[in-house]
């Protein structure tokens, strides 16, 4: 890792961190005005395959505990997106998208990658795939870097 020897706001790691921050407070802001919450947008997510599953399966794919999953279903159920039933011959209970649900997350992304789509005609129209593909890279890197200890 370089060290950052000049000023901190000379620094591109300064203007990368400034970008992250609006990309968060705009990722927040359409996070306030989903129909769905957080939570509830990553089981959809999960679920938009349309294959029901179980509450370990849920866990495993999320990376969750099951008793956070548990809690975040049963949230889920009571709001209408998800479903619990037994299929025949399967001792768990499965849990699949409801069509509300369904509806309400496409809504959504729709609305959601609308806002990207927006923010994407900020940059250059020839310089877009290379962004997207600089962005990905960028993004993989810094969830994957551990965090420096000072």
């Amino acid at each position: 890792m370089t060290p950052i020897t000049e000023p901190p706001e000379a620094t591109a790691a300064f203007a990368a961190a400034r970008a992250i921050t609006a990309l968060d407070r705009g990722r927040r802001t359409a996070e306030a005005a989903a129909s769905l919450g957080l939570s509830q947008q990553r089981l959809m997510w999960l679920f938009r395959d349309g294959t029901p599953r179980t509450l370990k399966e849920i866990a495993e794919s999320l990376a969750l505990e099951q008793s956070t999953v548990n809690r975040q279903a049963n949230a889920a159920i009571d709001a209408g997106i998800l479903r619990r039933f037994h299929a025949p011959g399967q001792t768990a209970h499965l849990l699949e998208a409801t069509e509300e649900g369904a509806a309400r997350f496409t809504e959504d992304l729709t609305t959601g990658l609308q806002q990207v789509q927006s923010a994407l005609e900020a940059v250059p129209a020839d310089r877009r795939d290379d962004f997207v593909a600089d962005l990905v890279a960028f993004a993989r890197a810094y969830d994957s870097t551990p965090a420096v200890e000072a």
